[in-house]
């Protein structure tokens, strides 16, 4: 239906054409629809079917019709009438030069095309005021048409860009929380391999360089599927208390870390928090590893800032702790904290992070235990 709506335009056009030849408007007249038809109709055709198939349009061949229309113009006014069919094309002209023009000189072919088709009608003898003000109300009709979809397509194109660099950084968001964990335990275990002598110590690394290495590139060919499938088709690998007690359990068999998980809190969590609070852990535990390294004490509670059932305004806390260390695999990117504060900002949740007072760094989380209502 849309299509067939597009090409409505070409309807009138044998209408015109027929009453202008039957009702003996003269010769003229006749030649003046015969060039416009010949001229500036196949440009006009071909601009529909480019605007249709979405291609970049033509306005080079748009400009050609305008001038073809123009000329038309010249023996209808020698012939003191009106042309219907030269008045229709140039609407249509009108309407899609208003949507696309990009120069200054395809404005001017714009302004002259729509003063002439207003100028010819005063040449008419008795009524020709009253033509040339119809005229221009069609002509300002068609005008406000191709402006209001110039408008619209810019519209759409700024939703487009928008769209796809929304998508960018939820790619690039993805792709830090999956990869970053995995890729800095593997350069730990690396470093702790490289260091060691023991052929056991190194058949341990080399077995959970595998593993890591394996389920990275498990996570990568999930997030390329599903962004095949369209955005936010990927569905939450964290589902549970669970998830925080394998991340908890993949840091490293000896380094020093405390879980605090009271399971009747755990058990009241909204299923929607697991997902991002697996990777606030996920991230802290990274940046404990880049930053302080693998083997500092590190502690994670997992917190309630109310009763629960309390009537205040209640929120679910995840804080991970660590006591100085000295120093891990170097700095990142700097852009995991900002990453998760954009999944806990539709959540209503904040991120704060910085230096302990003993030393060390604290990390913290807080999510409304509603997030929907937020």
């Amino acid at each position: 239906m849309k299509t067939v709506i597009t090409w409505l335009w070409l309807l009138p056009l044998p209408l015109t054409f027929a009453f202008e030849v039957l009702a003996g408007s003269g010769w003229l007249l006749v030649v003046a629809d015969l060039f416009a038809l010949g001229t500036a109709l196949p440009i006009l055709l071909r601009t529909q079917t480019t605007i249709a198939r979405g291609q970049v349009r033509p306005l080079g061949l748009l400009s050609l019709a305008a001038l073809a229309l123009l000329l038309a113009l010249i023996p209808v006014a020698l012939s003191t009438t009106l042309s219907l069919t030269v008045l229709w094309l140039s609407l249509v002209a009108v309407v899609m030069l208003a949507r696309s023009f990009d120069a200054p000189w395809q404005l001017l072919l714009l302004i002259l095309l729509c003063v002439s088709n207003i100028a010819v009608p005063l040449l008419m003898p008795g009524d020709g005021l009253t033509f040339a003000f119809a005229v221009s109300t069609v002509i300002v009709a068609g005008l406000s048409l191709g402006l209001l979809l110039r408008m619209i397509d810019r519209s759409l194109s700024e939703r487009q860009a928008t769209a796809a660099e929304a998508e960018r950084r939820r790619m690039a968001t993805e792709l830090h929380d999956l990869v970053a964990h995995e890729v800095t335990g593997i350069v730990v275990l690396s470093q702790a391999a490289a260091r060691s002598d023991d052929a056991q110590v190194l058949r341990s690394a080399l077995g959970k360089i595998e593993e890591s290495g394996t389920r990275a590139l498990d996570e990568i060919r999930s997030l390329v599927s599903s962004t095949a499938k369209g955005p936010g088709a990927r569905a939450p690998l964290a589902s549970g208390p669970q998830s925080l007690s394998d991340r908890v359990s993949e840091f490293g068999g000896h380094a020093s870390l405390d879980l605090d998980l009271d399971p009747a809190l755990a058990e009241a969590v909204p299923a929607p928090v697991w997902p991002v609070l697996d990777r606030v852990l996920a991230e802290a535990l990274t940046n404990v590893r880049r930053h302080a390294g693998a083997l500092v004490p590190v502690a994670v509670r997992l917190s309630s800032t109310a009763p629960m059932g309390s009537a205040d305004s209640q929120q679910l806390v995840l804080t991970v702790a660590n006591a100085p260390g000295p120093g891990g695999i170097g700095s990142g990117g700097g852009t995991g904290l900002s990453g998760l504060r954009e999944r806990l900002g539709p959540l209503g949740g904040t991120l704060q992070a910085g230096p302990a007072p003993e030393g060390g760094w604290v990390l913290e989380s807080r999510i409304p235990w509603d997030p929907a209502a937020d």
